[in-house]
C-alpha cells in the first residue's frame, strides 16, 4: 500500500528539518516489517521564513521527500491540493494528514496506518476517546475551547457517532476519499476537517478512532485566525441544515414511492 503523509506548512523553518527526519526515521522502521510504501510531502504556502527552500534542498537528499508550493489560501486548501497531488503523481493508494510542528507524535503512524489493512478506510488519532489527551500545561481557556468546541461540531454538524471531529492527524484511503469529491469540498480553513468527516460518513466511512496524546508545539505560532473560527461556526450550521433537508427529501421522495406503488 503507498501512502503519503500530507505535511501541511506556513512558516515552519523552526521545525520542518528536524520533523522529516524524525518521520524519515520512523517510516524506515515500518517499511521493513510491513507492506507499506510511505512518501512525505510537504504541502508550502510560499512560507516568507524560507521553510520552502529549506525542503527542496532536503528533497535532493531524500527520494522520501516531494515539495509542493502554492498561494496561501488555508489549511483546507492546502490539503486538498496535497490530497489530488499525491493521488495524480505520486499514485497513493492511502493519504494521512499531520502537523508539522510535532503536534502528533511520529511514532503513533504505524498505529494509524496499521488499520486501513483492515476494513477501516479513515482512521483518527483520537483526544477525546479513552486513553487520548490534550496539554495538561494548556490553560483552561484553551481546554475549553479545544473540548467544547469538538462538541459543537459533533452535535451541531450532526456527527455524534465520531469523538473527535476536528483531529488533524488522520489516514484515509484513495477509495473513500475520492467517493467524497474532497476537492469540491467549500472550505479554505481549519473547518476542513469537520467536512471532509462529515462527507465521508454520509459515503459510508468505516470509522477508527486511535487514541493519541496532543503535544503543544515548541517552536513557532498557532496559525488559526478568527476567520477561522467564524468559518468553523458557520460550516457546523450549512452541514446540519444540509442534513435535515437531505433527511426532508427522502421523507417526501419516500412518501411519493409509496404512493406511486399503492395506485
Amino acid at each position: 500500500m503507498k501512502i503519503v503523509i500530507v505535511l501541511p506548512t506556513y512558516n515552519e523553518k523552526e521545525n520542518i528539518v528536524r520533523l522529516i527526519e524524525v518521520v524519515s526515521r520512523e517510516l524506515a522502521s515500518i517499511e521493513q516489517s510491513s507492506a507499506f510504501r510511505i512518501s512525505l510531502l510537504v504541502v508550502d504556502d510560499n512560507s516568507p521564513d524560507g521553510t520552502g527552500k529549506i525542503v527542496k534542498a532536503i528533497a535532493k537528499e531524500n527520494n522520501r521527500v516531494h515539495l509542493l508550493t502554492g498561494q496561501k489560501k488555508g489549511l483546507g486548501r492546502a490539503y486538498m491540493r496535497g490530497f489530488r497531488y499525491a493521488i495524480d503523481f505520486l499514485q497513493a493508494n492511502a493519504v494521512m494528514e499531520m502537523d508539522s510542528d510535532f503536534s502528533h507524535d511520529p511514532k503513533d503512524i504505524k498505529r494509524l496506518i496499521y488499520p486501513l489493512m483492515q476494513d477501516f478506510d479513515f482512521v483518527i488519532g483520537s483526544r477525546y476517546v479513552k486513553g487520548g489527551s490534550i496539554p495538561e500545561e494548556w490553560s483552561l481557556i484553551r481546554k475549553m475551547n479545544s473540548r467544547y468546541g469538538n462538541i459543537f461540531a459533533r452535535y451541531v454538524a450532526g456527527i455524534p457517532s465520531v469523538h473527535d471531529c476536528t483531529a488533524g492527524f488522520r489516514a484515509i484511503k484513495v477509495s473513500l476519499l475520492e467517493k467524497t469529491a474532497f476537492d469540491q469540498l467549500k472550505t479554505d480553513g481549519y473547518c476542513f476537517q469537520m467536512n471532509l468527516l462529515y462527507s465521508a460518513i454520509k459515503h459510508g466511512a468505516n470509522v477508527l478512532e486511535v487514541p493519541v496524546h496532543f503535544i503543544d508545539r515548541r517552536y513557532g505560532k498557532s496559525k488559526i485566525r478568527l476567520k477561522d473560527i467564524r468559518e468553523f461556526i458557520l460550516n457546523a450550521f450549512k452541514l446540519r441544515l444540509t442534513g435535515v433537508l437531505r433527511s426532508k427529501n427522502n421523507f417526501q421522495s419516500g412518501i411519493q414511492t409509496k404512493s406511486a406503488n399503492s395506485v
